[in-house]
């Protein structure tokens, strides 16, 4: 498998991502809550892209930070479903969050040097 075209694969999805999410932003009227929960269903959709992207194994260094970077989140969110001191609003309030967290990492780490 090519890396280099897995690579770019990867990054023209989370650059998808980004625009359609600044397109919540600068063409909606949504009030900011159902707007918040679009992006961060934007970001879900995208991850799971990249996910399905990603090699089993890589030995490119960027590929191998996102695929790290996800099992972060997926631990994260594995632990969150654990937790039985939180209500369900914070539960959900704490997966978005880490959601955003997982999707700017990544894109931060997709940006050309």
């Amino acid at each position: 498998m090519d890396e280099q075209k897995v690579l770019e694969d990867v990054k023209s999805a989370v650059l998808l991502a980004l625009d359609n999410r600044r397109g919540l932003v600068a063409f909606s009227r949504l009030e900011a809550l159902e707007m918040d929960q679009r992006a961060r269903a934007v970001e879900r959709e995208a991850l799971e892209q990249v996910r399905k992207l990603l090699p089993a194994t890589s030995q490119g260094q960027r590929l191998q930070q996102v695929k790290t970077r996800l099992d972060r989140m997926d631990e994260a969110l594995q632990a969150l479903a654990g937790r039985q001191d939180i209500h369900d609003r914070s539960r959900a309030l704490e997966r978005d969050d880490i959601t955003w967290r997982a999707f700017e990492d990544i894109s931060w780490l997709l940006e050309e040097p």
